[in-house]
C-alpha cells in the first residue's frame, strides 16, 4: 500500500513539472514574439533615422573621405543598418585596419577608426614615394603628409609596379625592416636622424638627415655603434658628411668620399 502511494506521488510531481516546463516555454515564445515584433517596428520608425555620423580616431584618412563612403546611410534607420556592411566599406581603404561601430540613439551613428601606420616610404626609380606599413603593404598617402615623417628606402621598382593594397616582398626591404626595428628597440632616439636607406654592395647604408653622413652598421652591439658615431660627429675634427663605417669592433672608420 505504501509503495502504491509513493508511486502516485511521483507521478503527480512529474505531471506538475511537465506543466511548469510547458508554461515556461509558452511564456518564452510569447516574449520572443513580442521582442521580434518590437524590433520590426523600430526598424521602420522614422524618429530613429540617422541624421549624424560621428567619426573619431582617424589621423591619416581624411574625415571627408570616410564621410563620402557613408553618405547613403543618412536617413536610414539606426536599428536596421548592418555593422558588417559599414566595416567592409570603410576597410576598402587600406589605411583602415579596424573599424568600431556603435549607435547613439536616437539618431547618431558612431564610427571609430583604427589605422595602419606608415613604417617607411618606398622610393621608386622615378622618384615617387609610397608609404608602406610594417608588413610591407602599400598604403594610401596620409591626408597630413607632414605628420608622417618616415625614412625613405631606395628601390629599383618602377612606380607602375607599386599599387595600393599590394605587399612589397623584397629581400633588401626585409633587411631594412629588420635593421630599423632593431634601432627602434635599442636606440629609439636615433630614429629621428634617419633620412634614407639604400643598398651598396649588399650592405644597408643609412643617411643621417642632419648632415648627409652615410653610416654602415651591423646588428651586433648596435646601440654602442651608434653612440660611437654620435661621439665622433660631436667631437671629431672631420667632415661630418663623410662615410662612417661602424662595423668594426670598438672602431669608427671614416672615409671622406661618398660612395
Amino acid at each position: 500500500m505504501n509503495e502504491l502511494i509513493a508511486t502516485t506521488d511521483k507521478n503527480r510531481k512529474r505531471r506538475g513539472n511537465s506543466r511548469f516546463l510547458i508554461f515556461f516555454i509558452l511564456i518564452l515564445c510569447v516574449l520572443s514574439s513580442l521582442a521580434y515584433v518590437t524590433y520590426l517596428e523600430l526598424c521602420k520608425a522614422e524618429w530613429l533615422n540617422i541624421d549624424r555620423i560621428a567619426i573619431t580616431n582617424n589621423e591619416n584618412v581624411a574625415a571627408a573621405t570616410l564621410n563620402s563612403l557613408l553618405q547613403d546611410y543618412y536617413g536610414r534607420n539606426l536599428v536596421d543598418i548592418s555593422e558588417d556592411e559599414i566595416k567592409d566599406r570603410l576597410q576598402s581603404i587600406k589605411r583602415n585596419e579596424k573599424v568600431g561601430i556603435s549607435r547613439a540613439y536616437p539618431n547618431t551613428l558612431r564610427v571609430k577608426i583604427f589605422e595602419k601606420k606608415g613604417f617607411v616610404y618606398v622610393k621608386s626609380i622615378e622618384g615617387d614615394l609610397f608609404p608602406i606599413d610594417n608588413t610591407g603593404m602599400i598604403l594610401e598617402y596620409s591626408a597630413h603628409p607632414s605628420s608622417e615623417d618616415l625614412p625613405i628606402v631606395h628601390t629599383l621598382y618602377s612606380s607602375t609596379d607599386l599599387h595600393i593594397g599590394n605587399v612589397v616582398k623584397d629581400k633588401f626591404i626585409e633587411k631594412v625592416f629588420e635593421l630599423h626595428l632593431s634601432i627602434m628597440k635599442e636606440y629609439p632616439d636615433f630614429c629621428k636622424s634617419i633620412s634614407e636607406y639604400y643598398q651598396d654592395n649588399n650592405s644597408v647604408v643609412i643617411v643621417d638627415i642632419n648632415n648627409g653622413a652615410r653610416i654602415l652598421i651591423n646588428k651586433e652591439d648596435l646601440k654602442n655603434q651608434l653612440r660611437r658615431y654620435r661621439f665622433v660627429q660631436e667631437n671629431g675634427d672631420i667632415n661630418k658628411s663623410s662615410v662612417f663605417d661602424l662595423r668594426f669592433k670598438n672602431q669608427v672608420v671614416v672615409r671622406a668620399e661618398v660612395q
